[in-house]
This record gives structure tokens, C-alpha cells and sequence, in this order.
């Protein structure tokens, strides 16, 4: 009889931890399962008070050397044009040359000649003659110029259409401290899914947790917007831009267990 109360030791032991562990997995279960996962957005307008644009200053001819002295001259008018209007140095950014070579296909000039040979036959010959064109250069200059006020923008525009300038970019505009309103945002993301957690319990009789994790499922990537500035018809000869708003978004997802009772 002895020799079997060690077996029934053994089962007994095997069947107690089996219980156990499987108690254990019940808890476990029961705290995963008992939980509310939740979605949350926030958004903060916010008015650009960053602006910029970029001009270009081009002219082609043989001679690179009266190409550059066309080119510094209207890029000095341009650069005294932006410290008239209250632009700093670093404000401007003129250094960007840039030369290159214009491809000319020569002239051909085609002359017809027809004689006649002993049998009285005519006889047609072609004399191709390519004319001595010289190289034709493109000299440019882009001139950058950064505002931190709307109304100096109005300004330097207004001087600058008298500069036979070649070309002038959509104005950029964006928000120096979006990061700071992305916090906010954020913010209110987070707020917006506990209280969207605690509307949804509200009909089932039970009550909100402690959080279980918190995802940030936004990231605060900010393009600046390009875009020409509207312009408003107060006065047909001074026209005032219009830069708008901009919105800056946060999501987030949350996930809380669900308070014992």
C-alpha cells in the first residue's frame, strides 16, 4: 500500500499545478480582455508668420564678363530694394550663380548651281556654307529673401515689378512655432479619447481604469504651404495680402482597463 502513495502524490501535485497554471491564464485572459482601446484627434489653427520667396535675375549674351556686370546690378537693386522695406542681411541670400552654355544649331545657307555638261545635260550641285556664329551664354543669379512680417512682403513686391527681374516663386508661408501648437494639438487628442472612453462605458456599467498604454500615432511633420498671396481690392493701386490660417493635427490611440468592481 505504501509503495502507491507516492504516484498518488505525484498525480496529486500535477493536477494541482495544471489547476494553477490554468487560474492563472483565467486572470490573465480576464485583464486583457477587460480593457477599452480608443482613438483620439486634436487640431490648433494657427496664422503663418514665416514667409519667403525666391527671384531670379537672368541674362544671356557672348560676353560672360558684361553678363556679370547686368546681373550685379540688378541684384543690387534688388538686395537695396529689401533693406529699403526694413530687411536685415540675413534676411537675403544672393550667393546662388549659375552659367551655362546656350546650344546653337549654325546656320546652313544652301545654294543651288546648275550647268550643263559636254552632252548638254543639266547637272545640280549643292554648296552648304555654316556660318560663323559665336557661343551665347546664360548667366543667373536667384536671389532668396526671407520675411517675418506680411506687410514687408506687400512692400518689396510693390518695388520690385520695376526690376525687369526674370522670374519670381509662389510665396511660402509657415508657422515659426508649430511645434509648440503640435503640443497642443496633442493635447487635446489625448483628452478627447479618455473622454470618448468614458461616453462609450456609460451604457454598459462599467467604469474607466488606469491606462494601459498610450500610442502616438501622429508625427509632427509640417510642410510650409506655397502659395500666391491673395490679394484684397481695397484699393486697386495698394493691394494688402491675405496669408489665412493653417491647421496643425495630433492623433493618438489609448488603451485603458477596466475599473474592478
Amino acid at each position: 500500500m505504501s509503495q502507491y502513495v507516492p504516484k498518488f502524490l505525484f498525480l496529486l501535485l500535477v493536477v494541482y499545478s495544471s489547476a494553477n497554471v490554468q487560474a492563472n491564464n483565467s486572470v490573465f485572459n480576464d485583464v486583457v480582455n477587460a480593457s477599452i482601446e480608443v482613438s483620439g484627434s486634436g487640431s490648433i489653427t494657427a496664422i503663418p508668420d514665416d514667409f519667403s520667396l525666391s527671384l531670379t535675375i537672368t541674362e544671356r549674351g557672348r560676353v560672360t564678363s558684361k553678363l556679370k556686370t547686368l546681373v550685379d546690378k540688378k541684384s543690387n537693386l534688388v538686395i537695396q530694394v529689401a533693406k529699403k522695406v526694413g530687411l536685415k542681411k540675413k534676411d537675403i541670400n544672393s550667393a546662388q550663380v549659375n552659367l551655362r552654355v546656350i546650344e546653337e544649331k549654325p546656320a546652313i545657307v544652301v545654294q543651288d548651281l546648275a550647268f550643263k555638261n559636254n552632252g548638254g545635260r543639266e547637272i545640280g550641285k549643292q554648296i552648304k556654307q555654316k556660318s560663323n556664329n559665336k557661343t551665347l551664354f546664360e548667366l543667373s543669379r536667384r536671389i532668396q529673401v526671407h520675411f517675418n512680417n506680411i506687410d514687408d512682403y506687400d512692400r518689396f513686391l510693390a518695388q520690385l515689378v520695376k526690376i525687369n527681374v526674370s522670374y519670381i516663386s509662389s510665396l511660402a508661408m509657415d508657422v515659426t512655432q508649430r511645434d509648440q501648437y503640435y503640443q497642443q494639438a496633442l493635447l487635446q487628442a489625448i483628452t478627447q479619447a479618455k473622454n470618448k472612453a468614458q461616453k462609450m462605458l456609460q451604457h454598459t456599467g462599467e467604469r474607466l481604469g488606469k491606462l494601459i498604454y498610450l500610442k502616438e500615432q501622429s508625427t509632427n511633420y509640417y510642410q510650409p504651404r506655397y502659395a500666391k498671396a491673395m490679394m484684397s481690392e481695397s484699393n486697386s493701386n495698394n493691394h494688402t495680402s491675405l496669408v489665412g490660417s493653417q491647421t496643425i493635427k495630433a492623433s493618438v490611440l489609448m488603451k485603458f482597463a477596466l475599473a474592478k468592481q
